[in-house]
């Protein structure tokens, strides 16, 4: 009777696959350390995934197979990859995080920290999410000195201020936009284009311009085990500035990928609200011609 050795069971496992994806679980980075010692075998088995069933069926064609292979003694030692390199915490186990540290937020020092659903992403895919390198930099107190960041927060950083009133002679319009002004001309609409919603704000200036403020939001029901999960789901601002007597954009800035969408939504919210001005108006002339607005 041939026993294997642990090479030639790591070739033998290529033959179960993980359910759901074209990959097999060697492949999958699922197989660890394997040790042979005559008829019995030890299988350092590493799923990324917590769906029980799942990982039930692996383990059990694993189990199989190797019985087939004349193996009389088979053991599966499970081990969390979640806690493999970067050692990660789930979502719910974010009530028992340990407090912050005074030299950092707690990420550091090899301590645990919560799961990102970009992390969570990787290890469903069957990969093991590298350390946030930025996070675990961000946490440190120290970061950053000589641009003012210390212990008790940043000092305001040296510049050319004017200390005094402004006058210079140039206007700024956008200085005289005040969001909580009552007296202020402001609308708002939602308009839905595709998959998104788009919340549409702005308020009117007197010298004929419309500043706008844009935000569209998109559910994410994706959820990942383990993982933080989206707080609102996707979401996305810009702001343009709309000349009315041109009838055209004179301005947009934003960190989207494309503008196109915002305009669109903008052009959207513009014709509703002229068709809703449109009808204000008939309703004072035919108010004005029937009083009493009684059909006749």
């Amino acid at each position: 009777m041939t026993i294997m050795d642990s090479g030639q069971v790591r070739e033998l496992l290529r033959r179960v696959p993980y359910p759901g994806f074209s990959r097999d679980v060697v492949s999958a980075g699922f197989v660890g350390e394997i040790v042979t010692a005559g008829p019995r075998v030890e299988v350092e088995f590493k799923p990324n995934t917590r769906d029980e069933n799942k990982i039930s069926e692996m383990e059990h064609e694993i189990r199989e197979l190797l019985l087939e292979a004349n193996f009389l003694d088979v053991r599966i030692k499970r081990v969390n990859p979640f806690m493999v390199d970067a050692p990660l915490r789930s979502a719910t186990q974010n009530t028992t995080a340990s407090p912050k540290k005074e030299n950092g937020c707690g990420c550091g020092n090899g301590e645990s920290r919560l799961m990102t659903p970009l992390q969570a992403e990787f290890l469903e895919d069957g990969e093991l999410p590298e350390a946030d390198l930025l996070a675990i930099a961000l946490g440190r107190a120290d970061v950053a000195k000589a641009a003012g960041y210390v212990p008790g927060g940043p000092s305001p950083l040296s510049g050319p201020r004017e200390a005094l009133s402004y006058e210079c002679g140039i206007s700024v319009l956008q200085w005289d936009i005040n969001p909580h002004d009552p007296q202020s001309i402001t609308r708002q609409h939602e308009i839905k284009l595709g998959e998104w919603d788009y919340r549409v704000w702005w308020q009117v200036h007197p010298a004929g311009l419309l500043y706008v403020s844009m935000q569209a939001m998109r559910e994410d029901w994706v959820e990942h085990e383990g993982a933080v999960p989206h707080p609102v789901g996707r979401s996305e601002a810009v702001n343009l500035v709309y000349d009315v007597k041109r009838s055209a954009v004179v301005a947009i800035y934003g960190t989207v990928r494309d503008f196109r969408p915002f305009v669109k939504a903008f052009s959207e919210a513009l014709a509703l609200e002229s068709n809703e001005q449109s009808g204000a108006e008939n309703n004072e002339q035919s108010g004005a011609t029937n009083p009493e607005g009684v059909e006749r």
